[in-house]
């Protein structure tokens, strides 16, 4: 008689969530830049280099608050699409099922299940 032997779940897992793998991201964070949101990376750059322009141009706070104010619809219609987007349940921007704070999900590595890296997850 053969048996099929499958792999378990993250489920329990300290660095499982959504069947993603966060290991490299908990040892190393922020290191892999290829693991951050594309969106909220690209309007952080629009947004530092409004900020350079902004400080030159020698506007105060005020002034450069509503000039961004003003700029940011049209910022984000450029900046702010990503072929994966996913509506999420959040009232928080990107409001993406594939984000989790400023990590994207798709970018992680697929959870293989049960591996030597696995530390169980404490209870709240």
């Amino acid at each position: 008689m053969s048996a099929v032997v499958t792999c378990l779940t993250g489920l329990g897992c300290r660095h499982y969530l959504v069947g993603r793998c966060l290991y490299e991201e908990h040892v190393n964070p922020g290191l892999d830049q290829g693991f951050r949101c594309r969106v909220l990376m690209r309007l952080g750059h629009a947004f530092d280099e409004f900020l350079v322009r902004a400080e030159a141009m020698g506007l105060t706070e005020e002034q450069a608050g509503r000039a961004w104010r003003s700029r940011f619809p049209e910022t984000l219609v450029r900046e702010g699409s990503c072929r994966d987007y996913l509506p999420g349940d959040t009232t928080s921007f990107p409001d993406c099922a594939n984000a989790a704070g400023e990590l994207c999900l798709l970018a992680l590595p697929a959870c293989p299940g049960r591996c030597r890296r696995f530390f169980k997850r404490q209870a709240p």
